[in-house]
């Protein structure tokens, strides 16, 4: 499969695929634009689009859109060093975020780059099996003894955490925090199974899950199931856009549309938040949001970073040494 081919490439999380391609289908044939495009799945593509998007060093080579979940390659050192900071892709955003969003830090201040939408992380509770225990407020907490293998995370692999959590702690706790929350770690779970296991009175429940907003929406709350939003703030798993800076006008147009209304009301649909302010009061629940910062993401290793904290959880973890 040539990605590169299109002038529109989007690797959307699976809850938004299809409706994602028929959004983006009408829109371009409404509007007669002259723009090559595909809407695949993130979790299905992205290993193969990111193996050759490294191959890449012409930016002419390059879709004039390109879209995909989390800290991607978009942020690693080469491609930065490549493309990033000699300005070759321009941010699209043309209206003021709520205020929740700027004081988070999220808008990137060299408008490189464009955040589409964010999966929120926050905490899910369940005290069945622990009905003496405090539950967590704050990130810190998490780090705790008392929650000594009573925390689930979830990983893209048994050996691999999410980068967003391990970042977080990493920069605001260093490696000794890391160690710590190690240690915490029940258990690596998909979030659809940590919203069966809430509440089911199953050994295996564990006190603490870091879930995504978009499948905390799903929990059945009760008194002692609860979903709580750290008061520090949702740590933020963003959904990426770039736009070529000489790119034609109607793929400004179609990157103008990914950040819209209308996109941003599809993702509020499946639990994820849109920057849009006019889509804010339509969220179930919301808070405060943590962002791990522009500075922080563009002078790091990303890829060598993630790599690194992920040895340190896994030579530390107790649920490894059972």
């Amino acid at each position: 499969m040539n990605y590169f081919e299109n002038n529109v490439l989007a690797l959307m999380p699976c809850a938004v695929k299809v409706p994602m391609e028929a959004k983006i289908a009408s829109y371009i044939k409404n509007k007669n634009l002259s723009l090559k495009y595909e809407i695949l799945s993130n979790a299905v593509v992205q290993a193969g689009f990111f193996e050759d998007l490294k191959t890449i060093e012409d930016i002419d080579k390059l879709p004039d859109i390109m879209v995909a979940s989390g800290f991607s390659r978009f942020f690693f050192p080469a491609f930065v060093e490549r493309f990033i900071k000699k300005g070759a892709f321009q941010s699209s955003l043309d209206f003021e975020v709520s205020e929740a969003y700027q004081e988070s830090g999220v808008i990137d201040p060299n408008a490189y780059y464009d955040i589409v939408a964010v999966n929120p992380l926050i905490f899910l509770v369940d005290q069945t099996n622990y009905p003496d225990l405090e539950p967590p407020k704050k990130w810190a907490d998490l780090l705790s003894s008392q929650y000594e293998q009573k925390i689930a995370f979830r990983g893209h692999t048994d050996e691999d955490l999410c980068e967003g959590i391990l970042f977080e702690i990493y920069h605001t706790h260093g490696i000794e925090g890391i160690k710590k929350l190690a240690r915490n770690i029940k258990s690596r779970l998909h979030p659809s199974q940590m919203v069966a296991l809430a509440g089911s009175k199953k050994g295996e429940a564990p006190f603490i899950s870091v879930i995504p907003l978009s499948f905390a929406n799903l929990v059945k709350e009760s008194d002692k199931v609860r979903v709580i939003w750290p008061e520090d703030g949702a740590v933020m798993n963003p959904v990426v856009m770039l736009t070529k800076k000489n790119c034609s006008e109607d793929a400004k147009a179609a990157s103008k549309y990914f950040i819209s209304e209308a996109v941003g009301d599809l993702f509020s649909q499946v639990g994820f938040c849109s920057l849009r302010p006019e889509l804010e009061a339509r969220m179930p629940r919301s808070g405060k949001y943590k962002w791990i910062g522009w500075d922080f993401l563009l002078q790091i290793d990303v890829e060598k970073l993630h790599d690194e904290l992920n040895q340190v959880v896994n030579s530390h973890s107790l649920e490894r040494k059972e």
